[in-house]
């Protein structure tokens, strides 16, 4: 009765097959879970059920009843939605105010990093959290138009760019440009008028929102933030994480076979990690201490599921987001893969779920293929 209600009506090897590693990983998780149950816990929901759930859905072939035309309407008109908030006067007050009092989530969150150097608000969307914003729904978005055989509709791109740069989150803006990379750029360079015209526009588009915040705002804020994409600079994005990784890895060290899931990322373990100095003006307000691993998902699932582990999530990564073994695929990997160093993407519950899910559907539907452009890896 409950094989049939799930519709499934005969085994689909091929589907096991296609996602052999991600299975195995499911069962490592499982099975290495068990070691410290205290710990695990802690990760059951956020990071081991999103694949669990993934595997049974597309097992049963759940996932070809998205229906991409919703989706996409949904995208634009939250996105319409989410930046008219955004430009709101009262938007960084009570964007603020809501996190500060416990409102948004169940737990008050009054020191959380909702500005870029105190100064300009960074654009949470629906989802109260710039990363996802930007980086699984913007991506998801524009994935939608290239799929769907709908890049070349502007105003939808104008939109997944606006909350993608408003949300001035240097891991999503990453991934937003590989994926612009790979689906505007040419086989071979061919300049037209009518490219040539749309690079103009868009550089004017670039450069007259660059200078409207330019004049609202300080221009040294926004190259102190710009700085940090530079890798050699001494306050870049992944120095900012330096903390996280140094002690993760310190703990890989001493057993590379794996600490146990949850042991790095539960604050119930009793870690006391430096991040580094609070300034002001020059001087040293205070010292920055957390008490579990967040933002550095490499460098903690190697200390939590050690090397056995960690190369079983890597295969399963490939064997989801690079299944579609296109050019568009390749580099939404690349960017996933780099954003990994310092974000925690496959600890955030429905979310990834969400983007495992869609992912997947849309690199797997064929009926999709005819609408894609000729792009190759």
């Amino acid at each position: 009765m409950v094989y049939s209600y799930l519709g499934v009506t005969k085994f689909d090897f091929n589907r096991l097959k296609s996602l052999k590693w991600t299975a195995l990983y499911i069962v490592f998780l499982l099975g290495f879970g068990l070691l410290l149950p205290r710990y695990t816990k802690v990760v059951i929901a956020p990071e081991i059920s999103p694949l669990i759930l993934f595997f049974i859905l597309v097992f049963i072939k759940a996932e070809q009843n998205i229906n991409y035309e919703y989706l996409l309407k949904f995208f634009r008109y939250t996105f319409i939605a989410c930046i008219v908030v955004y430009l709101s006067p009262l938007f960084a007050s009570e964007m603020t105010y809501l996190f500060a009092k416990g409102i948004v989530f169940k737990e008050e969150l009054p020191s959380i990093s909702l500005f870029i150097k105190r100064t300009i608000p960074r654009n949470t969307g629906f989802v109260f959290d710039f990363r996802i914003m930007g980086g699984q729904l913007g991506s998801l978005y524009l994935l939608l138009l290239y799929y769907l055989g709908k890049k070349n509709n502007y105003f939808d791109l104008f939109l997944l760019l606006t909350i993608t740069i408003t949300t001035f989150s240097r891991g999503p803006i990453l991934i937003m440009l590989l994926l612009l990379i790979a689906i505007y750029g040419p086989q071979r360079v061919k300049i037209t008028k009518k490219s040539l015209g749309g690079v103009v526009m868009f550089l004017g588009l670039f450069m007259v929102s660059a200078g409207v915040y330019l004049y609202n705002y300080k221009s040294e804020v926004i190259k102190k933030y710009v700085a940090t994409y530079n890798p050699f600079a001494e306050n870049n994005a992944i120095s900012q994480r330096v903390g996280f990784i140094t002690y993760s890895m310190d703990y890989f060290y001493k057993n590379p076979f794996g600490q146990g899931l949850g042991y790095m990322s539960s604050s119930d373990a009793g870690h006391k990690i430096f991040t580094g100095y609070t300034r002001h003006q020059g001087r040293i307000i205070y010292k920055n201490y957390y008490y579990k691993v967040t933002d550095a998902y490499f460098a903690m699932s190697l200390a939590e599921k050690g090397i056995i582990g960690f190369m079983l999530f890597g295969l399963s990564l490939v064997e989801i987001f690079y299944s579609n073994r296109n050019r568009v695929s390749l580099f939404f990997l690349i960017g996933l893969i780099i954003n990994l160093i310092g974000t925690d993407i496959p600890k955030q519950g429905f979310y990834y779920l969400t983007l495992i899910l869609i992912y997947y559907s849309l690199s797997q539907n064929k009926t999709l293929f005819a609408n894609q452009p000729k792009i190759s890896a």
